[in-house]
């Protein structure tokens, strides 16, 4: 019997960077959760992001954000995890004097900082995915506490642009994973969503055989193999379908909500 369910959202319920969900996965989770089983969100995005797709049963469910750098109920946070200043202080750095065109941001577990209200990534944060984004003159000069992860973005291309020079001379020092054509996440070492997945188990008492998981990127890959039940969306890259267990259709056709359904 499956007790626990969780499903990432861009390119796996929707497409990326909209807060437009079919409303029947609201009744149809709601459902689920009423039969005792947990339902977590499970996405790169922020809280509040999370909170406001799912925001007629927000309060029922259980949260991963930020790639599995954070771990809440919709009250408290269970577990954080914090990138080292001398790590996205260096990555700023990179960006800035290797990726001309590229931009990025920095999360904490409440609130984003970028340093240009005015661009594309930071107004498609905000219009789109709905968050707390907040302007920094310069981010290595800020204070701020708590930095949960630091996000390259390029509108078409973020994996190929950080090939040359970013990714190899970051990937021995933080988990990074391709979160779609525009983002390349980057998280402490070791932590992605199949830890936050594995931290959620052992937190809830519930086996991986007890539980499901979808996705779509390769962010998405652990959170797959954390579970006896998984799925890739058959839009997802060829990567992610070889480390699930089963495919669904493709978000368009609500693919998840297809399997979601016969959990009833």
């Amino acid at each position: 019997m499956i007790k626990l369910i969780a499903t990432d959202i861009d390119g796996t319920l929707l497409k990326d960077g909209t807060l437009m969900l079919d409303p029947e996965y609201m009744t149809v989770i709601e459902k689920l959760i009423a039969k005792g089983i947990r339902f977590v969100a499970c996405s790169g995005r922020q809280f509040i992001s999370e909170r406001k797709l799912f925001a007629p049963i927000r309060d029922k469910l259980l949260y991963i954000t930020d790639g599995g750098t954070v771990v809440r109920t919709p009250k408290e946070i269970l577990k954080v995890h914090t990138l080292p200043e001398e790590i996205w202080h260096g990555m700023c750095e990179t960006v800035r004097n290797e990726l001309p065109d590229c931009d990025y941001f920095i999360a904490t577990p409440d609130y984003c900082l970028a340093e240009d209200a005015g661009s594309r990534m930071f107004r498609w944060l905000t219009d789109s995915y709905g968050y707390d984004i907040r302007e920094a003159a310069d981010l290595m000069k800020t204070p701020v506490d708590n930095v949960i992860k630091f996000t390259v973005y390029h509108p078409s291309a973020c994996e190929e642009m950080c090939a040359p020079v970013f990714t190899p001379t970051w990937q021995s020092r933080a988990k990074l994973a391709s979160a779609g054509k525009e983002w390349v996440d980057c998280n402490p070492l070791g932590v992605n969503k199949g830890s936050a997945i594995r931290f959620l188990q052992e937190y809830l008492g519930i086996a991986p055989d007890e539980t499901c998981t979808f996705g779509d990127n390769l962010n998405d890959i652990e959170m797959l193999q954390s579970a006896g039940m998984s799925y890739a969306v058959s839009n997802a890259r060829e990567e992610v379908i070889a480390a699930a267990r089963d495919t669904c259709a493709p978000y368009w056709e609500n693919g998840v909500l297809q399997v979601l359904k016969t959990f009833l």
